[in-house]
């Protein structure tokens, strides 16, 4: 009879825990039949129906033949894979971050942990609640996919796979975001430093992925076509992704069965190993998480060490510690730029990428040095300042959207407005700070192109025939655009911080707009660049990806549709063109970024006033 007690109570705390737990009762049968949800999930699936639209059935021909078919289909199903491990990777964090930080933000976690829910309730309703969102729509795709095995070239097993991947991916980072939300407090600084850590696993394991050190030995690599797959594929799901699409298919398990038990299923099974480990690790997480959410309830508590201990480290803060500190003439900008109210710990964070980027970019130089050959190491220095740029941006962006709904959910924004400061000093502070908060991330790939250039001026490099591997005009002109970049995307998010309440709303809007902004230059740079040389370098400088792209190495990305190489006038020309380009750039989007701003100080207080009532 104990033991059936004993196994009654435990059932019992198990279905307490998920399948009746409260919290992911109320937003199962609350939140989930509201229309913006409905409109959420019909959004997403038009963006699968109108991919898989254009990519089988308008490429396909009356004489289609059905090889032609399943090649389409099977990269259709490859867009369709990568777009809803992106979103993944954008959408869960930001779900499961507004679970604990909102109710922080909104005074109402105090109430949380008086009512009778457990720790364990509170951190696994608020985790599941959010992912159920996230499966729903992995699960709403799942028809549209399987049309797709029709046309052939697309297996059962794969969008298996695909959507286990998504899903693992989805568990492991809300569970991470879970973590920091309940440990730190803050819903800009979760996301952020969520993001941060995030982006440094996942461009570091790619990158390390393409050495030869990290990839599997001939002889485990299938026959056929296909790279060779990485070590780290178990590790990454981008790479266990390309395993499944067989774009770097895996080895047989007979060919590693002399391998140990852990390495032989690793190397001939990385999709599942990730799925496995990753589903393990964010129950883990989420089960030391349960310790830390009433941890903070309990500040004003004397401690065990400090009644053991008498608390002598303590007695000298009863005295003024800190130095008085000088603020500016506008004290929002000196709030956002100083006392880390954009972005947590964004001094840590700030310095982390530096000393990151600036470690990168002394190692492919230490290679150039010792003999890299220039096509690779500019490949290289691409993807470096690509990966420094785009974090940049994305921090910009979504610190700034975060600047206006931060105060309004810490009750703090009717502070801002009954002091002398005018709406235009208050959204100019928000924009000055921020900017000055990012300068740090947006001189990172000026310092990285300035090593090589030095470089190749020192060793006389630079004089060869070929030219040097960065021309020295790229340090002006590179630094001019990524702030007028950082300008635009910081204003955008500022006016949707603006017009939206909720945090995760602001922030993902801000993104996609941005986003949205910047891929339409680079796609008519894209088109334009195989036609014409010099329309190519006008376009360039209107989007981060060929600006970039055109700062490191102008002559590599604009030839003409021939086959001859550019000649040297064409170069000096292009080069020219480029220039002058980046400044116009630079120009157009600190106009409309004025132009925004002119437009958010004139709506402001109506925006406001109608958010009051």
């Amino acid at each position: 009879m104990a033991v059936l007690a004993f196994l009654s109570d435990v059932g019992r705390w198990f279905w307490r825990l998920v399948p009746a737990n409260p919290i992911l009762v109320r937003v199962v049968f609350a939140s989930g039949r509201r229309l913006r949800h409905l409109y959420i999930r019909l959004g997403y699936l038009g963006i699968l129906a109108v991919i898989v639209l254009f990519g089988v059935v308008w490429n396909q021909s009356q004489t289609a033949s059905l090889s032609v078919l399943a090649k389409n289909a099977t990269q259709v199903f490859e867009a369709v894979s990568i777009v809803q491990l992106l979103m993944v990777c954008v959408l869960a964090p930001v779900f499961a971050a507004g679970a604990i930080t909102q109710e922080k933000d909104s005074q109402t976690y105090g109430i949380l942990l008086s009512t009778p829910l457990t720790s364990a309730q509170i951190v696994f309703g608020s985790l599941l609640s959010r992912l159920y969102f996230v499966f729903v729509l992995l699960l709403a795709g799942v028809p549209l996919l399987c049309l797709l095995m029709v046309y052939g070239g697309v297996t059962g097993r794969e969008i298996g796979l695909s959507i286990a991947l998504c899903a693992a991916t989805a568990a492991l980072t809300a569970s991470i975001a879970i973590a920091l939300s309940v440990i730190k407090i803050g819903t800009g600084r979760t996301i952020l430093s969520f993001y941060m850590m995030i982006a440094v696993y996942f461009f570091s394991l790619w990158a390390l992925a393409g050495f030869p050190f990290f990839q599997v030995p001939q002889e485990f690599a299938p026959d056929g076509a296909g790279g060779r797959m990485s070590w780290l594929a178990g590790f990454h799901p981008v790479l266990a992704l390309w395993v499944v699409l067989n774009k770097t298919p895996a080895p047989d398990l007979p060919t590693v069965a002399h391998q140990g038990l852990t390495i032989r299923y690793l190397l001939a099974y990385p999709a599942q190993t990730y799925v496995a480990w990753s589903t393990a690790a964010a129950a883990l997480i989420a089960a030391l998480s349960v310790f830390f959410v009433r941890r903070g309830a309990k500040v004003g508590e004397q401690k065990l060490v400090d009644r053991l201990l008498g608390g002598w480290w303590r007695r000298g803060d009863a005295g003024v510690t800190r130095r008085p500190r000088h603020v500016w003439s506008n004290p929002v900008a000196w709030r956002e730029a100083k006392t880390k109210a954009a972005a947590g710990a964004g001094g840590w964070m700030r310095i982390g990428l530096v000393l990151a980027g600036l470690t990168a970019a002394s190692a492919l130089l230490t290679a150039y040095a010792r003999g890299l050959p220039a096509a690779d190491t500019r490949t290289w220095l691409e993807g470096i300042i690509l990966i420094e740029v785009g974090l940049a941006l994305f921090v910009v962006t979504a610190t700034a959207a975060t600047s206006m709904t931060r105060e309004r959910e810490a009750n703090t924004l009717e502070l801002l407005l009954v002091t002398p400061l005018e709406c235009r000093d208050l959204l100019w502070g928000k924009i000055r700070g921020l900017v000055t908060f990012a300068l740090p991330m947006l001189a990172l790939p000026a310092l990285t192109m300035a090593l090589f250039v030095l470089y190749d001026a020192l060793s006389g490099l630079g004089r060869r025939p070929q030219g040097p591997l960065v021309h020295a005009e790229a340090l002006l002109t590179l630094p001019v655009l990524l702030v007028s970049f950082a300008a635009l995307a910081c204003m955008v998010a500022v006016r949707t911080s603006i017009q939206h309440r909720r945090t995760a709303v602001a922030v993902l809007l801000s993104v996609g707009i941005v986003v949205f902004v910047f891929a339409l230059p680079s796609s008519c740079f894209f088109a334009v660049r195989t036609a014409s040389s010099a329309a190519g370098a006008a376009f360039a400088p209107l989007s981060p990806l060929p600006a970039v792209m055109l700062a490191v190495a102008p002559e590599h990305h604009l030839e003409a549709a021939r086959a001859a190489a550019l000649t040297a006038a064409e170069k000096t020309q292009v080069r020219w063109i480029a220039a002058v380009a980046s400044f116009a750039a630079a120009g157009v989007y600190l106009g409309i970024a004025a132009l925004i701003h002119s437009q958010s100080i004139r709506r402001f207080d109506l925006i406001i006033r109608r958010q009051s009532t």
